[in-house]
Parts: structure tokens; sequence; C-alpha cells
């Protein structure tokens, strides 16, 4: 009875721990005693990057923008809770990253001027990361970039790859999000069309509710919601290609198109150990916030699917 009692006694303990922890508040001025958030019990990180000019022009597709977006967004995540707003960090994609943190993971930002490596020593090498967010390139990727995605991938990663319409070049170089994400797929030294997918050089706006009907797709009915819609505001569609990858699916289609291999808007596959998602337009990831003088729109929030879509993906992509 002893031991019984004193095992009911530490737990009792161990409870009220658990409940009544000191968070610093938004702006850490102080602290305030709050329910803690709802934890994952596998933290899983991921790495958004901002090395292909993804702040040019109007762009704003990161996490924080501040005067050049850093490894770590600031403030710290640490002190994000429950009712932490987007506007905490300043970024196209801050509301992206900070649902993300109130679920239990960490996020960083590959800065510009840092390289794209795979298996190498670097702190910030893929190895480290679960998931890897490339929202809109704007800068070709070198051959050994091409070669550390896909090795990436192929080795259990998950790659978020996000296009945006054909002639959207933004920091005017010769190239945009259609091309780049092309050239990884049909110039590189691994494998021809790895992922089973190309962008389509074209131009469209529209809402659809086009969706593949499979209720057990967690992509699409996921534990933060169910997708029911996905608006295009001005982005690209994806041919997919089951020749060159088998597992490559389509999830969202064009109102009008049979659900086939054209006319997709949103598609999922897997290579060796690892998964890809693939959107054709960054508008639904945009949060309306960014650095001052950006024109930008709250794709976000406009429909409660995009949220949940990115979040779904997000969480599929880390194997979760």
């Amino acid at each position: 009875m002893k031991i019984t009692t004193k095992i009911i006694a530490i737990s009792i303990l161990l409870l009220t721990l658990s409940c009544d922890k000191e968070i610093p508040n938004d702006n850490n001025s102080s602290s305030k005693t709050i329910t803690p958030l709802a934890l994952t019990t596998t933290p899983k990180k991921f790495l958004f990057d901002a090395t292909k000019a993804e702040t040019a022009g109007n762009a704003d597709w990161v996490l924080d923008a501040d005067t050049s977006p850093q490894r770590f967004p600031t403030p710290l995540q640490s002190n994000i809770t429950a009712t932490t707003t987007e506007s905490y960090w300043r970024g196209g994609l801050s509301s992206w990253g900070i649902a993300l943190v109130k679920l239990g993971h960490s996020v960083e930002t590959l800065s510009s001027g840092t390289a794209i490596t795979y298996g190498g020593t670097g702190a910030q090498d893929l190895k480290n990361y679960n998931v890897f967010v490339i929202d809109e390139p704007n800068i070709k990727f070198t051959t050994a970039e091409k070669t550390a995605l896909i090795n990436f991938v192929k080795n259990g990663g998950g790659l978020f790859m996000i296009s945006d319409h054909t002639v959207s070049d933004r920091n005017n170089d010769g190239w945009d999000s259609p091309a780049i994400w092309n050239d990884l797929m049909t110039t590189n030294s691994v494998k021809a069309n790895p992922f089973g997918f190309s962008i389509t050089l074209n131009n469209i706006s529209e809402t659809t509710t086009n969706r593949l009907s499979a209720t057990t797709n967690t992509i699409l009915n996921g534990s933060q919601g169910t997708v029911t819609q996905l608006k295009y505001s001005n982005g690209a569609t994806i041919t997919t290609n089951t020749a060159a990858n088998a597992t490559v699916q389509g999830l969202i289609w064009r109102g009008t198109s049979a659900q086939g291999t054209s006319n997709v808007m949103c598609a999922s596959a897997t290579y060796g150990t690892g998964r890809v998602v693939v959107i054709g337009d960054s508008s639904p990831a945009d949060d309306g916030t960014g650095a001052s003088g950006d024109t930008l729109y709250p794709g976000w929030t406009e429909l409660p699917s995009h949220s949940r879509l990115h979040m779904n993906a997000s969480l599929w992509l880390a194997k979760l």
C-alpha cells in the first residue's frame, strides 16, 4: 500500500508540473503562466530556403524577412505560445512556420549565400533536417545542389516544391521557378525525372474543388483538417508521368479537368525512402505580410483549405 501511495503522489506531482509552466510572452518583456502547447511526440526539423532570391521583387517567401533572412527567425521561436500571431515574425511564410512550431517542431532558414548540400559536415547540411521547403526559387540550382536535393529525398528527406506561373522571373536573371524546377528534374547527374512530374509553362487563375476523393490520403484528409478547395492566383499546372515514377499522383486538378496526368494543381510522389509534394502557385502559402514595400496577399487565410493543405503536406513529408 505504501508503494502504491508513493506512485500516486509522484504521478500527481508530475501532472501538476506539466500543466503549470512559465513561458515568456510574445514581447519577451514578462512571463505568464499558460497551458503548454500540445507538443508532438516526434519533433521534426523544417528548413526553409532563402538562397534562391525568394525575396526578389514583390516576393517574400521566407519565414522572417528582417533586413536579410537569418538562420534563426527573431524573436526566438522558443517563446511562441498557442496564442502567438503570425506577425511575431515578418515574412510571407511566417504563418506556416509559426503553425509548425505550435505543433512542437522547429524551423530554420537557409540564408542567402549558403550552398544547398547533402552528406557534408556543415551545420545546415540537409542531412540534419527532415523537410526542406523551397518556395518559388528564382536562381537556378547548381549541379552540386541538384545532386544534393535529389539524394536528400532518395535517402529519406521530404521536399516541398512550390512553383509560380511561367514568365515570373522576379530577379531578371533569365530563370523563373517553372524553368528552374524543370531543370532540376531533366538535367541532373542522379536520375532523369526522379519525381515523375514537370511544371507546365502556363499561367492560370481559378478556384477548384476537383480533388482526389480518397479519404485515406492524409495530405487532403490529415490531422490539420480536410482540404476541399485550392485557389490559384496566377500559377502553373503540373503534368505527372507514372512511367518516370510509378508513385506520382495528382491530388488536385483544374475544375473542368479529368483527374488525369495534366492540369494538376497539386501532386505528391515518393522517391527512394523520401517524399515530395509540389504546388504550382506561391499565392496559397502567402500570409500577406513581409518586408516594407512588398505587395503581398493573404492567401494563407483566404481559404481555410490553404493552411490545411500546406500543414498536412508538411507533416506527410516529415512522415508523421
